[in-house]
C-alpha cells in the first residue's frame, strides 16, 4: 500500500500505512517473519495514529497482519537479544517506545479495530489488547509465551491478563498456553469472532459507513452481527477447566501451585500443565506470578511503568538470552536455566527485582 495522509514510511518498509474512504488502515507487512515488530515499525505507528488522531476526515483506525499466518507473533526478539549482546541502547529505547504506543492505543480517541488473525502473541498483543474492537477468527491462536524465553509478559500483559480473571491470568502468563477464538471470547482478551470468510466485507462496509450520519461505533457493532459475528464463549476450553484453574493459580506462590498441581495429576488438564510448566524459566515464571499478583491492584499506567522498569534489570538479571538462544539461535529447545524451582523464592526475587513488590 502507499503511505498516505502525511505519513510517510521514512523508517520501515515492514509497515504500511494507508487511508482509505475515511478509515486509517495500519498493515504489518513482514509474513516470513509473522509480522513481528521492531522499533522502526513501532514509530511508524505512532506517527501515523498520532496524526490520524488529529484529523477530521478520519473515522476509524484498523490493524491488521499481511499474510495468513499471524496478526503479530511478537517483538523482534532476535533483535533485542542482538542489542543485549552488543550493548546496544537501542534494547531499552525499544521497549520505551513500544510500551508508550501501546498505552496511546487504550486511549485513543477513535475507534480502533484490531483484526487479530493467526498467529497473535507478546508485542502482537500490546497494538491489540487497547482497541475498541479487538475481533478475532477460527484461525487465532493467542499467548503470552515469554516464560519459555526465559522473559515476562509485558506490553501491559500485568493490566490486560488481570482485568477479569487474575487467577486465568496467571494460568496465561505463566503456562504461555495457546488459547483458540472461543477462549479469548472467554478470557476478555477478543471482543468479537468473525468468520475469516468475511473480513474483506467488514472492512468494504466500514468504509461505507457516513459517520456524519451515522454514529461509527454503532455501525461497526451493526456491520460485525450482519456479518455473523459472535460474542458466544460456550465452546471455550479454559471456561471447561475454569475451576481447576482458579483452584491452582489462585495460590500465592510458585511452590504452592505446583503443590496443588500435583494433587490434580490424575487429570490430563493438571498433566499438560506441569508439563508446560516444567520447560519454562523458574526464575521468569517466578517473576511473572508477582508481576500479574501486583498488576491486578494497579491501573494501566502504573502497570506499564513497572513492566518498563523490569525491562532494565532483566537484561541483566533474567535469563532472557539464555531462553532465546535455545529457542531461535541455536534452537536446542534445551535451556539451561540459571536457577531451579527451588531456588526462586521470593527472597530472591525481591532481590533482583524490587520494582515487582512497591505496590503491595
Amino acid at each position: 500500500m502507499n503511505s498516505l495522509n502525511n505519513v510517510p514510511l521514512t523508517e520501515s518498509d515492514t509497515l504500511s500505512t494507508e487511508v482509505r474512504n475515511g478509515v486509517g488502515f495500519i498493515t504489518l507487512n513482514r509474513p516470513s517473519a509473522l509480522n513481528t515488530i521492531n522499533i522502526a515499525m513501532v514509530r511508524v505507528m505512532h506517527k501515523a495514529l498520532l496524526a490520524w488522531a488529529e484529523n477530521a476526515s478520519v473515522k476509524a483506525v484498523v490493524v491488521q497482519g499481511s499474510g495468513e499466518k499471524a496478526f503479530c507473533a511478537g517483538g523482534d526478539v532476535r533483535r533485542v537479544h542482538e542489542c543485549i549482546t552488543k550493548g546496544l541502547e537501542e534494547y531499552h529505547v525499544f521497549f520505551k517506545e513500544e510500551f508508550a504506543l501501546n498505552e496511546y492505543i487504550y486511549n485513543y480517541p477513535k475507534p480502533y479495530v484490531a483484526l487479530m488473525n493467526g498467529i497473535v502473541m507478546g508485542g502482537g498483543m500490546g497494538i491489540a489488547q487497547g482497541a475498541t474492537y479487538r475481533v478475532v477468527n477460527e484461525t487465532t491462536k493467542i499467548a503470552m509465551p515469554e516464560t519459555a524465553i526465559g522473559y515476562f509478559p509485558d506490553v501491559g500483559g500485568s493490566y490486560f491478563l488481570t482485568r477479569t480473571n487474575p487467577s486465568i491470568g496467571k494460568y496465561l502468563g505463566l503456562t504461555g498456553k495457546h488459547i483458540n477464538h472461543h477462549d479469548a471470547l472467554f478470557c476478555n482478551l477478543a471482543d468479537w469472532t468473525l468468520p475469516l470468510k468475511q473480513w474483506n466485507n467488514f472492512t468494504k462496509e466500514l468504509e461505507l459507513v457516513d459517520s456524519k450520519k451515522n454514529p461509527i461505533d454503532q455501525s461497526i457493532e451493526d456491520i460485525l452481527i450482519k456479518l455473523g459475528a459472535s460474542q458466544s464463549y460456550e465452546q471455550s476450553n479454559i471456561q471447561d477447566s475454569r475451576t481447576l484453574i482458579e483452584s491452582v493459580f489462585s495460590r500465592v506462590s510458585l511452590h504452592a501451585i505446583f503443590e496443588s498441581l500435583h494433587e490434580h495429576m490424575d487429570q490430563s488438564w493438571a498433566q499438560e500443565t506441569t508439563s508446560s510448566m516444567l520447560r519454562n524459566s523458574p526464575l521468569a515464571m517466578a517473576a511473572t506470578l508477582q508481576l500479574l499478583t501486583q498488576g491486578s491492584k494497579l491501573g494501566l499506567s502504573e502497570c506499564f511503568a513497572v513492566e518498563l522498569e523490569l525491562t532494565k534489570d532483566w537484561h541483566l538479571k533474567g535469563e532472557f538470552l539464555e531462553g532465546v538462544r535455545a529457542a531461535l539461535i541455536d534452537k536446542d529447545k534445551n535451556p539451561k536455566w540459571k536457577y531451579s524451582l527451588n531456588e526462586v523464592d521470593t527472597n530472591l526475587i525481591k532481590k533482583y527485582f524490587p520494582c515487582l513488590f512497591r505496590y503491595q
